[in-house]
Order: structure tokens, then C-alpha cells, then sequence
């Protein structure tokens, strides 16, 4: 027989091999069962009490320090050498209630997984987690049939394959473990792509989900929301406080937020617009007017434009001020100076002209474009003849007025076909 309670020689165990064991006093009296570990609520997760149910069916919270683990032919069970009470409060965890069967993320797969045991590890110092098994063999541990499907999947030179993820590259997201103040809780989680992000928030419960998005700053949240099925995005909208969605909106394409709106109750709408900044808003407003079969309906008024006499030089330095999203630099838009379209430029042309070139001399002068008013099908035409990556779109009076890029109008033509992208 083997006893741990600390160890120069590092063994691990894993939670599920000591949960619910037999715990007795160093006499040998039977004292109840182990019910629960708690840790502290850091990084380094270090074990600090046993929960113990007595024969008496109460529940002892007793200090870790004064408990040893005695193995035998692999089987485990907990001695109390010394029994010290212990208070809990905030500063713990409890693995059976706040980590085991939890939702995580994953942040190098960027995915949820399911917490199916805990490993830990003796150090010198004490009992630390050091990994959470979120593969079969951990749910198979629980089951106590991990040993015997390992002797049957023998025969054919297999094993049940762990899949374990290292204690500090965790995020636990569940409701039961939200104050879980681990480095890489939520911190980490804004360092995904916005697309796996959003996918993640997408499987979570709404609750948790929202909490998730309302963490993220206002840029990362845009980008965020833009990646979201459309009734997710109506969810967080409408979760959101007033302002914060406002904000969120501010930073987004207007025609995905028209689009947003089209789909929220009008009194949520009509709050949204009042509490987002006037011109935003205004613009806004417009777009929620045009018909859904029109150009109007599907286009941004995000774009960059300047005068013909402005050089290459002038471009860059204001594109790198201003940092516009990719997709508005597609072409860059010649103006007069009432805003009546004149030309386009694209971005590769621009990049390798002088810097002392004007716009007048590398402009196409003749620039494809399509009428606010105009029916999609016009839209379609151009796009098809002419193999346009992003489409001006002027006014009556041939103002400039927004832009389409393609992504949004095949995105529209999937939404009417009901298929998700």
C-alpha cells in the first residue's frame, strides 16, 4: 500500500479515482465518503478542503492539509491524519459543482468541450490540478470501465485515447462557473478570430452567451456579431443593454445593422437608433426605407472617396489614419467636390503608381455603377458581365451614395433560398 499526501516524486490522479471513496480516520474508524475537493479560485487552482459526507449524512468542509491518499492494487481511499475544519467562501471552487460535467473552451481547438474529469498532481507545495480530460476516457473513468475496455481494445493494439487540456489553457463559460477567475477565462477568448468566437457563443446557452459577448469591447463585438446566424444576432441584440448595443451597432456596416433592425420588435428598433449618434443613425434610417428588391436595400454607405487632384501619397497617408474596413478599399472613388461620382481607382493600381500621381491620371473614367432605386436583378447583370468585386451605387443625381460588395448580395440570395451560410 501506497500513501500521498505530498511527494518529491510527483505521482498524479485523476478526481474521478477518489471521488465518492471511503474516507477514514488514521484509527481506522469509518468517518463517510469523499463528496467534493475545493480549490482556489487562481491560476494554480491548488486544493485546499475535502468535502466529507459522514455516516451521519452532514456534509464536514475539513481542511486539506490533514487528509493522506492511501492506493492499494489501484484502488484509492482518503485517511484523515488531522481534522481541521475549514471555511469556505468565494475565494474557492468546488470541482464537483463548478468544473465536472462544465462547458470550456478550447482555446487551441476553439471549440466547447465537456469536462469529464480532473487531473491532478502531488506536488511539494500540495494537491494542484494540472489538466481537465474532456475525451472518452474520461467519461469511462467515471464509469469505472476504463481499465476493462483498455484490456479488450488490446487485442487489437488500441487504446482509449485521453484528450487532455492543460490547466492554464482553459476558459470555463457555464453559468455555475462564471466567477471561475482563471487567466484565460474570458481574457483569452477575445484573442479568437471573430468567426470561431461567434461560433462558440452560437453553442452556448443564451444566458452564458450573452454574458460572453458583453465582455467582448465594442470593435471586437462587431466583428463578432457580423459572423452570427441572424436569429442569434437578434438574441444578443436584444440582450444587450440599450446602450451597449447601440455602441456595438455604431461600429458595424449600416446595411447589416438595417438588417439587424428589420428583424427586432419596432419599439427595440426605434430605442436602438435614438440612443445610437445622429448621423449613424440617420443613415440608418434611410436604408430601413428602400424596398427589399431594390439596390437601396442591400447596399453600404461605408466608402471611401476623395478629389481627382488628390495624389497616391495623400491616399495612403489618409487610409492609414483612418484604417476603413477591407472591404470599402476595394476600389477607391473619385468625387467631385458635390460628391457626384467621377471615377475609380482600384487598390492595386494605386499601390504601384508614384506617390506623386493624381487620381485624374489613373482613375477609369467611366466607372460601373447602379441606381438606389434600381432592382437587384440590375444588380445581378452588372456583377455577372462584368465580374465586379464591390459595386458604387449613386442617387438620382448621381451622387455618391454606398457600395455593394458581392459577399452581400450572394448572402441575400442564400437567405431567400433558406439556405445557411
Amino acid at each position: 500500500m501506497r500513501s500521498y499526501s505530498v511527494s518529491p516524486v510527483f505521482p498524479s490522479i485523476y478526481f474521478s479515482y477518489i471521488y465518492n471513496t471511503r474516507v477514514r480516520l488514521q484509527d481506522g474508524r469509518l468517518m463517510g465518503r469523499l463528496a467534493d475537493l475545493l480549490a482556489s479560485n487562481s491560476e494554480s487552482g491548488k486544493v485546499l478542503a475535502a468535502v466529507i459526507k459522514t455516516k451521519e449524512g452532514r456534509l464536514a468542509t475539513l481542511d486539506w492539509s490533514g487528509f493522506a491518499i492511501d492506493e492499494h492494487e489501484h484502488k484509492y481511499s482518503l485517511v484523515c491524519r488531522e481534522r481541521k475544519d475549514f471555511t469556505a467562501d468565494d475565494s474557492v471552487i468546488s470541482f464537483r459543482r463548478q468544473i465536472l460535467d462544465q462547458q470550456i473552451v478550447d482555446i487551441n481547438d476553439k471549440k466547447l468541450v465537456r469536462v469529464n474529469d480532473i487531473r491532478l498532481v502531488f506536488l511539494s507545495s500540495g494537491l494542484f490540478p494540472v489538466a481537465v480530460d474532456v475525451g472518452w476516457s474520461g467519461i469511462l473513468r467515471r464509469l469505472g470501465v476504463v481499465e476493462i475496455t483498455n484490456d479488450f481494445l488490446q487485442i487489437f493494439n488500441r487504446s482509449v485515447p485521453s484528450r487532455l487540456i492543460a490547466w492554464n489553457n482553459i476558459g470555463f463559460l457555464s453559468q455555475d462557473s462564471r466567477n471561475i477567475k482563471l487567466s484565460v477565462s474570458y481574457s483569452k477568448l477575445h484573442t479568437l478570430h471573430p468567426s470561431d468566437l461567434s461560433d462558440i457563443i452560437e453553442e452556448l446557452d443564451r444566458k452564458t452567451g450573452s454574458a460572453v459577448f458583453a465582455s467582448l469591447d465594442d470593435e471586437k463585438a462587431a466583428d463578432v456579431l457580423e459572423e452570427m446566424e441572424d436569429g442569434a444576432k437578434v438574441s444578443l441584440v436584444e440582450d444587450l443593454p440599450v446602450e451597449k448595443a447601440a455602441d456595438v451597432l455604431e461600429k458595424m456596416p449600416t446595411d447589416e445593422v438595417a438588417d439587424i433592425l428589420d428583424d427586432l420588435e419596432k419599439e427595440r428598433a426605434e430605442e436602438l437608433l435614438k440612443e445610437m449618434d445622429q448621423a449613424t443613425s440617420c443613415e440608418v434610417r434611410e436604408l430601413m426605407e428602400y424596398p427589399e428588391d431594390t439596390v437601396g436595400s442591400l447596399m453600404t454607405t461605408d466608402f471611401v472617396a476623395f478629389t481627382a487632384d488628390t495624389t497616391v501619397d495623400a491616399v495612403f497617408e489618409q487610409l492609414r489614419k483612418t484604417k476603413p474596413e477591407s472591404d470599402t478599399i476595394y476600389s477607391i472613388y473619385v468625387t467631385d467636390q458635390t460628391g457626384r461620382l467621377q471615377g475609380s481607382v482600384s487598390l492595386p493600381t494605386l499601390a504601384v503608381s508614384a506617390p506623386q500621381t493624381t487620381l485624374a491620371e489613373l482613375m477609369d473614367a467611366e466607372p460601373k455603377f447602379v441606381y438606389d432605386t434600381d432592382k437587384l436583378n440590375v444588380l445581378l447583370k452588372l456583377l455577372s458581365k462584368y465580374s465586379m468585386l464591390v459595386v458604387p451605387v449613386v442617387s438620382s443625381a448621381d451622387i455618391l451614395i454606398g457600395t455593394i460588395v458581392i459577399d452581400d448580395v450572394i448572402y441575400r440570395l442564400f437567405r431567400k433560398q433558406g439556405v445557411q451560410l
